[in-house]
C-alpha cells in the first residue's frame, strides 16, 4: 500500500479506536443513532451516571463524532429544560438554539460501518441462544 494511501485510511481507525476504547462510547454512539438527545436521557438510557455520559461525550466531541445539536425554532417550541441555549435569531425569525447532542457525519459512518453490525451479530446470538434453549427445555 502506498504511503499516501496509509495516511488516508489513518484518521478512520483513529476515530474508531476513540470509540471502541471503552464500550459505553458505541452504546451512546447507537442511541444517537436513533435521535438526538441531551447527556441526562443518554445516561439514563444506556445505565450510567452522568459524571461519567460527559466524560464520554467530551471524547467523542474531540474526535469528530458528536457535536451540539441545533435547531431553529419558534418561541413556544424552545425546550425549558436547563441546558438550553439561544444562539440569536434566523432569517425567518426563528431562535436559532443549541441542546443535547448528536452524530456528526463521520460518527454516522462509524455507526453504519462498525456499531451497527456489532449489534446486529450480538442479538443474532441472543436469538440463537433463545431458540437452542426451548430446544433444549422441549
Amino acid at each position: 500500500m502506498a504511503k499516501k494511501e496509509a495516511k488516508k485510511k489513518k484518521p478512520i481507525f483513529e476515530k474508531v479506536g476513540i470509540v471502541f476504547r471503552n464500550p459505553v462510547r458505541a452504546d451512546i454512539l447507537k442511541e444517537l443513532s436513533e435521535s438526538p438527545q441531551r447527556p441526562k436521557k443518554l445516561a439514563d438510557n444506556i445505565g450510567i451516571q452522568k459524571q461519567n455520559i460527559n466524560y464520554h461525550l467530551n471524547a467523542l466531541k474531540r474526535g469528530g463524532l458528536i457535536r451540539t445539536h441545533t435547531e431553529e425554532l419558534d418561541e413556544k417550541e424552545i425546550p425549558k429544560e436547563k441546558g438550553t441555549r439561544i444562539n440569536g435569531i434566523g432569517g425567518g425569525g426563528k431562535f436559532k438554539v443549541s441542546y443535547g447532542v448528536e452524530l456528526t457525519k463521520n460518527g454516522k459512518n462509524i455507526v453504519n460501518q462498525f456499531v451497527d453490525p456489532l449489534y446486529e451479530e450480538e442479538s443474532g446470538s441472543m436469538k440463537e441462544n433463545i431458540k437452542n434453549n426451548k430446544k433444549e427445555d422441549e
